[in-house]
């Protein structure tokens, strides 16, 4: 089964990086829900590393990937490490809406206590916080307005520093924890020996540290593993495309070159424009019409339907443009899948995820370089809370197509995440 790590389950990992000075390594047994996990974690600066009986996985602060390795399979799956810090905004976010709806709504529920939210996502949803910290019996505990975050042992392994700032960073990927508080393990220049954090469902998620040394570390390696390659699915076709070298990739771009047909004649048309669609998806490069070519789009019925239900003017006209988009494929012989791409993104519009998904997977599985089709799809992944295989989806689509204006907006996310959020990196 693939290793996917998600938010608060530390996943996985035994590694390091090239050109370390020096590393932490420690032992956690995190408990949550009668539920306990052991993890032998290493700390540098450039790599974070968890291993757990379930497998490993690398976090590298360097490149900004992870890899989630299933030492059992001898296979390993390639991650972005913006994806858990991008999951985590968007779901503040949609946590902070929800707040307000129900506050407009005067819905009789309560509502969300937004210091456990902060103390769930390791993020601030406003202006910080008045913290109470009070010191009783060797505990220090924290709260907020009333509401309890967090206590750990004063006692603890003393470090330098920045260890202690390695492992505020390794809290806020695999644990959780309050930004605030954080912030201050970060500058204890302590490892508590206890930790006990407050989180929603009135669930505490207790950690016990232990073992904790400098060390040497040593760089890890992938070589004794493999990529890990899935059958079928979407995951297939991310998978296959992330194991290509730039020459293998270069190759096979090449054997879905852009459609040359030139042919503007009525009866050929629709499938004409579709393959310069086409074109200008995989290459982000704007298409380019004569004067006499523009002439014949402009006069075209089926052109003129195309574009018609490609941008439809209200919400209540998505159904009907579906249907004329169904009903084009057969005029368009050679390229009625990228007909598909439009269906799809209106599918989702209307809140059909399901049939979208499954009509982007048809396409890329036509044309698997469509690099304007893997960032729709990684939208609407984002959508389903599906991190992870979004930013596959963009990667994917970026290595494809470098330069592509339809990742800017990606491109911009990820460069605020790291302008306003550089503790996690």
């Amino acid at each position: 089964m693939r290793l996917a790590t998600v938010i608060f389950p530390a996943l996985l990992a035994l590694a390091a990086v090239p050109q370390v000075q020096a590393a932490v390594s420690l032992h956690v047994t995190a408990t949550i829900q009668e539920r306990t996990t052991q993890m032998d974690v290493t700390l540098a600066d450039s790599y974070m590393a968890v291993a757990t009986p379930a497998g490993r996985v690398i976090y590298d602060f360097k490149t900004r990937r992870r890899f989630a390795i299933n030492t059992a399979a001898g296979e390993y799956v390639e991650y972005s490490l913006y994806d858990t810090l991008g999951f985590r905004v968007m779901e503040l976010q949609n946590r902070v809406h929800l707040q307000g709806a129900l506050a407009t709504a005067k819905v009789d529920t309560p509502a969300l206590n937004m210091a456990v939210q902060e103390n769930e996502l390791s993020l601030l949803a406003g202006a910080p916080a008045v913290i109470d910290e009070k010191a009783d019996g060797g505990t220090l505990a924290f709260s907020t307005g009333g509401t309890r975050l967090a206590t750990w042992s004063q006692a603890g392994t003393k470090v330098a520093a920045a260890d202690a700032a390695l492992f505020a960073r390794f809290m806020r990927y695999a644990q959780g924890g309050h930004p605030q508080l954080l912030d201050k393990l970060a500058k204890s220049g302590v490892i508590p020996g206890h930790l006990s954090f407050f989180v929603s469902g009135d669930r505490t998620l207790r950690l016990e540290i232990s073992a904790v040394h400098t060390i040497q570390p040593q760089a890890y390696d992938l070589t004794p593993y493999k990529r890990e390659m899935s059958a079928s699915g979407l995951d297939a076709v991310l998978d296959r495309l992330a194991a290509m070298t730039p020459e293998q990739l270069a190759a096979l771009r090449a054997q879905y070159p852009c459609d040359s047909a030139s042919d503007f004649s009525e009866a050929q048309l629709l499938d004409t424009m579709l393959g310069k669609l086409e074109c200008s998806l995989i290459t982000g490069t704007p298409m380019v019409l004569t004067e006499e070519q523009k002439q014949a789009v402009k006069v075209s019925p089926s052109v003129g339907l195309l574009f018609a239900a490609i941008n439809p003017g209200k919400s209540s006209e998505y159904e009907d443009a579906l249907k004329t988009l169904v009903a084009l494929r057969v005029q368009a012989p050679r390229k009625a899948y990228v007909l598909k791409i439009f269906e799809a993104n209106h599918r989702v519009r209307m809140k059909q995820a399901k049939e979208g998904e499954r009509l982007f997977m048809e396409v890329l599985q036509a044309n698997p370089v469509l690099a304007g089709a893997y960032k729709d799809l990684g939208d609407l992944l984002l959508m389903q809370y599906d991190s992870p295989r979004a930013w596959r989806c963009w990667d994917t689509g970026r290595r494809l197509a470098p330069g592509f204006q339809n990742f800017e907006a990606v491109n911009k996310f990820e460069a605020g995440m790291a302008e306003q959020h550089p503790e996690y990196f």
